[in-house]
């Protein structure tokens, strides 16, 4: 009897993946889209995530979802498209991969499953004991930082100022900044540019008849000549010519 497991997905849409493919995975796994908000590693009740990897557009995103993982002793599941760093897939909070390209996703799948339930539900009780053990020895990312998190993903088309973020933690800017940086990998200025920009492709791609200048301000762009600038910046082409390819 097939067990369906809770499939937390962070990445690209599963839009992206073929149909069949998709119904495999489906079969063995209840698909729930958090999309680019890494928060939902924080929750106690997820141990492992999916995350579908494209290295012209979430590279950043993935290295951020890396440390996290390895703060909060988690793990991920990479699908991507074609090869992929081998030293990303050495990585101990790696717990499976699969390449799109590859055939019988269905056996795959199935394998998932069961090292899953064996690994996360047979011994779940011995692994909450491990990780308050752990959590006691080592508490890297703490509590603030996940609500950070949590609050860039959910006002990501406001204005959100660095200092007004630390003195709602009661922190001082400059140790916000480091408590932020050991935290999720990057500083916080460029997490949320990464966030803003990951979120400007996916906009740019699924409405292509939306201007430029409401897709930056949904972004959190007022300035649409700063906003084409930074996403020059980051991907190296600009909003209209990326549009265009994707």
């Amino acid at each position: 009897m097939d067990v369906l497991h809770a499939g937390h997905w962070i990445g690209q849409s599963i839009s992206y993946i073929p149909k069949d493919t998709l119904f495999s995975i489906e079969k063995f796994f209840k698909v729930i889209e958090s999309g680019h908000d890494v928060s939902i590693l924080s929750d106690s009740n997820v141990n492992v995530c999916f995350f579908f990897y494209d290295k012209n557009s979430n590279h950043p995103l993935l290295l951020t979802a890396i440390k996290l993982c390895q703060n909060l002793h988690k793990n991920l599941i990479i699908i991507h498209k074609g090869k992929i760093e081998e030293d990303i897939l050495k990585l101990d909070i790696i717990f499976e991969h699969f390449d799109l390209n590859d055939f019988d996703i269905h056996e795959w799948c199935e394998n998932l499953s069961r090292n899953i339930l064996y690994r996360f539900t047979d011994h779940q009780s011995v692994l909450e004991l491990h990780k308050k053990e752990v959590g006691l020895k080592n508490q890297a990312i703490s509590k603030d930082i996940i609500e950070v998190l949590r609050y860039i993903d959910s006002n990501i088309a406001k204005p959100i100022r660095e200092e007004d973020i630390a003195d709602f933690c009661h922190y001082s800017v400059s140790y916000f900044s480091k408590v932020f940086h050991n935290s999720v990998g990057i500083s916080f200025r460029d997490y949320l540019t990464t966030k803003r920009i990951e979120l400007a492709k996916q906009l740019l791609q699924d409405d292509k008849k939306n201007k430029i200048a409401v897709i930056a301000y949904q972004c959190g762009y007022n300035d649409v000549s700063y906003f084409s600038r930074i996403f020059k910046k980051k991907t190296g082409i600009s909003p209209g010519v990326f549009r265009q390819f994707h």
